[in-house]
C-alpha cells in the first residue's frame, strides 16, 4: 500500500491491487521467461521489497497464475466488446484490432512456450480464453459480411492475419531488416486491413482520428 491521499489531516493508505503489480511486470515477462525470474527480479520489477510481495503473492508460482487470469480476463472482456451488437461494426474493427496488438504484443511467444513447459495447466486455462476470443472474432467478421460492410474473405484468415502480423512485427529483428519504425509497420498494417475488409463506401465512414494515438499508447508500454 502506498499513501496516496490526506483526508481530514491525515494520510489514509490507498490499497494498491494485485493488478497494479501485474501491469508492472507485464513488460518484463513478454521478453524474459518467468521461469528464470527470481522472487526478487520479480519484486524489483514490482518497484517493492520482497515483504511487501509477499503480502500480496503467497508464492511465485501465485503470481503466475494471477499473471495469467489477468490474461484471460483480458481476453473476455474483448469477447464481449466483440459480441456487443449496439456498438457499430467499424468502431469494433478498430477496436478488435488494437486488442489483437495487445495480445500480440504481452501473450508473447516467449511467454506461451514458457507456460507449456513449466504451467500447462495455466496454459490451458489461456488458451481456452483466446480460442473463444477467436471464434467470436470469427463471428464478427463473418456477420460484417453478411451485412455487406465488409468484404466477403475469409473470416479465419482474417484473424490469423493478424495475430501473426503483429507478432512477427514486434520482433526486434523486424525493424531491423526492413528499416521501418514499429509504429509505422503497424499503422501502415492497418491502414492495409482497413483497405483488404472494408467495402469501398465505408472507407469515408470510419474515424481513424484517434487510432495513432491508441497505437502509440500501446507501444508506450512495452519499449
Amino acid at each position: 500500500m502506498h499513501l496516496t491521499s490526506i483526508k481530514g489531516g491525515l494520510f489514509v493508505r490507498k490499497t494498491v491491487s494485485v493488478e497494479t503489480y501485474v501491469e508492472k511486470i507485464k513488460p518484463v515477462i513478454r521478453r524474459t521467461k518467468f521461469s528464470q525470474l527470481k522472487v526478487d527480479d520479480l519484486a524489483k520489477c514490482m518497484d517493492i521489497s520482497k515483504v511487501t510481495l509477499y503480502k500480496h503473492f503467497a508464492s511465485k508460482d501465485d503470481i503466475i497464475e494471477q499473471v495469467v487470469h489477468y490474461y484471460i480476463d483480458y481476453a473476455e472482456k474483448a469477447d464481449i466488446v466483440v459480441q456487443d451488437d449496439s456498438v457499430s461494426f467499424l468502431d469494433r474493427f478498430q477496436t478488435t484490432f488494437l486488442q489483437s496488438l495487445m495480445c500480440a504484443a504481452y501473450i508473447s511467444d516467449l511467454f506461451l512456450q514458457d507456460l507449456k513447459d513449466f504451467y500447462p495447466r495455466h496454459l490451458d486455462n489461456l488458451s481456452l480464453a483466446l480460442q473463444n476470443r477467436n471464434k467470436s472474432l470469427q463471428t464478427f467478421f463473418e456477420k460484417g459480411m453478411e451485412q455487406h460492410i465488409f468484404n466477403r474473405l475469409n473470416a479465419v484468415l482474417c484473424m490469423v492475419q493478424d495475430d501473426a502480423v503483429l507478432r512477427r512485427f514486434i520482433e526486434p529483428s523486424f525493424s531491423i531488416q526492413y528499416d521501418i519504425t514499429l509504429k509505422q509497420a503497424i499503422m501502415d498494417f492497418y491502414r492495409m486491413k482497413k483497405y483488404q475488409l472494408l467495402q469501398p463506401e465505408y472507407l469515408n465512414r470510419i474515424d481513424d482520428a484517434d487510432m495513432e494515438r491508441k497505437i502509440v499508447q500501446i507501444l508506450q508500454t512495452i519499449s
